[in-house]
């Protein structure tokens, strides 16, 4: 299992983002992000191989078959992927390191329609949209608790968490792959809130 683990980690791309002359950096479709999450994806990989250690040392069994399960599989090419990805899905989100090792939520709803894509279920929720980049799809997203109304991701501030008059907001950043038209993920290196790596699985 170990094994596994380590190979899908050593898979994950490393990004090449190109900063604007306004300090924030953009993707190769042009989209802008801010220069904190450029960070994170750069360092992606640091991010998610703290938090598979953390997982493997610390998670319950059950739940590292299910990470396990999550991160298996190579992802399809660009030009196959965008096209899997579309339509409705379940989706269960995987929280590793920092607060715990590992905890693995029931599935909710999400739903990807062309370029945007949205967790429609659950007290966690986030909103987005889909980029490419260096042959990849990037999400940017802005993560909130339901029931409140939420700028899309370029109209956030540079530190949003917190920021919100009612409620809490902050910024999602993640790398999607599709490995299947029945099964993809979300990986978001070092969210704002709870842990080291969020992983978002997705079938259907």
């Amino acid at each position: 299992m170990a094994t596994i683990l380590l190979a899908a980690f050593a898979a994950l791309p490393a990004l090449a983002l190109d900063q604007a002359g306004n300090g924030d950096f953009t993707l190769d479709d042009g989209a802008a992000l801010h220069a904190a999450d450029a960070d994170k994806l750069s360092l992606l990989d640091l991010h998610v191989g703290a938090a598979l250690r953390e997982a493997l040392s610390g998670g319950e069994n059950g739940d590292v078959a299910q990470l396990v399960e999550a991160l298996g599989g190579r992802p399809l090419p660009m030009s196959e992927a965008r096209a899997a990805l579309e339509g409705d899905w379940k989706c269960r989100m995987m929280k590793a390191g920092d607060l715990s090792p590992l905890v693995v939520y029931d599935d909710f709803d999400c739903r990807i329609r062309g370029n945007s894509f949205e967790k429609l279920s659950g007290s966690q929720r986030t909103r987005g949209t889909l980029h490419e980049d260096d042959g990849r799809v990037v999400y940017l997203g802005t993560g909130f608790v339901a029931g409140i109304d939420v700028p899309a991701y370029p109209d956030l501030p540079a530190a949003p968490l917190g920021s919100a008059a009612s409620g809490q907001i902050w910024a999602d950043i993640g790398i999607v792959e599709a490995v299947s038209d029945r099964k993809a993920r979300i990986i978001f290196p070092d969210p704002d809130l709870e842990s080291r790596m969020n992983l978002l699985f997705l079938t259907r």
